[in-house]
């Protein structure tokens, strides 16, 4: 037999459109009505959206969604609650986090100016091939320009 598996995820919006605050599913045989598996796997699905379900998860959702105790929506402010808040302080506060966030902000920033360049050096290389410099060179001092060039070329 295998071991039970819970799958979780969390969506932002009401994937299901039954305004609950989960849906849990478990296995089933498609051709067979009525044969379930029974190996112990369940997929969860967890809705922010919905104010529909326990006040405990409803709570822990909208927690998630505004991390802050001050979120009017947050129901129950039991222990769990006030830990979770603890501990996403503390790491909103580390230094490590700090570090981290810039890193990840920086690496976006590098990939976008890398996808940015390479954009322009296919324009370039297209017009150049089309023996327009002088579209090449007014693009490289006219934003609105080059916009329509990008367009014109599908870049």
């Amino acid at each position: 037999m295998l071991p039970s598996t819970v799958i979780i995820f969390i969506t932002q919006e009401d994937i299901f459109s039954c305004d609950l605050s989960m849906y849990t599913f478990t296995e089933q045989c498609e051709e067979v009505a009525g044969l379930h598996l029974d190996d112990g796997t369940k997929k969860i699905f967890l809705n922010m959206t919905s104010k529909n379900g326990r006040p405990e998860l409803i709570s822990l959702l909208q927690y998630m969604k505004n991390t802050t105790l001050d979120n009017p929506d947050i129901l129950v402010r039991d222990k769990r609650i006030r830990k979770l808040d603890q501990i996403v302080k503390e790491v909103k506060q580390s230094e490590e986090w700090e570090a981290a966030k810039m890193n990840i902000l920086e690496i976006g920033i590098e990939k976008g100016q890398n996808k940015g360049q390479d954009r322009v050096n296919r324009l370039n290389r297209l017009l150049a091939e089309q023996n327009r410099t002088d579209d090449i060179i007014k693009a490289a001092g006219d934003k609105k320009y080059q916009e329509k060039l990008f367009k014109e070329f599908h870049l």
